[in-house]
């Protein structure tokens, strides 16, 4: 799958018991964000990334999922690879939907506990 719009309207269907989530373009990835907090990232290829913070994390990990990372030059003119709390699905998420809400609603807990260190709302409806 790419990031076309028949990919985004699979996601937003499949996490419909979730609740709204809305997408918008950042990094030049898609974001989905539900209440107003990112809690995935598509990038070009398709792959799809979910929030994580210090609680999550660990689940991403043992089960083999990647960090999200990209690569920009810093001030100092060298390349840096800069990594978002942000891991990748594991592959067999998406097989049922109820496994890809379950991998989701970590992401969307870390992406709330994130914010309140933050102090940021996790009311609004919209990013």
């Amino acid at each position: 799958m790419n990031m076309s719009g028949e990919l985004t309207a699979f996601i937003m269907d499949q996490l419909s018991p979730l609740g709204r989530f809305v997408p918008r373009k950042m990094f030049g990835c898609l974001a989905i964000f539900h209440d107003g907090l990112m809690v995935l990232l598509i990038n070009n290829q398709g792959e799809i990334f979910v929030k994580t913070d210090d609680l999550n994390r660990s689940l991403f990990e043992q089960a083999g999922c990647q960090p999200f990372t990209y690569t920009r030059r810093g001030e100092d003119g060298k390349l840096k690879t800069i990594c978002l709390s942000f891991s990748q699905l594991p592959d067999d998420a998406m097989e049922e939907q109820e496994t890809f809400v379950r991998w989701v609603a970590s992401g969307i807990e870390a992406a709330r506990r994130t914010a309140s260190l933050k102090g940021k709302s996790t009311n609004a409806s919209t990013p």
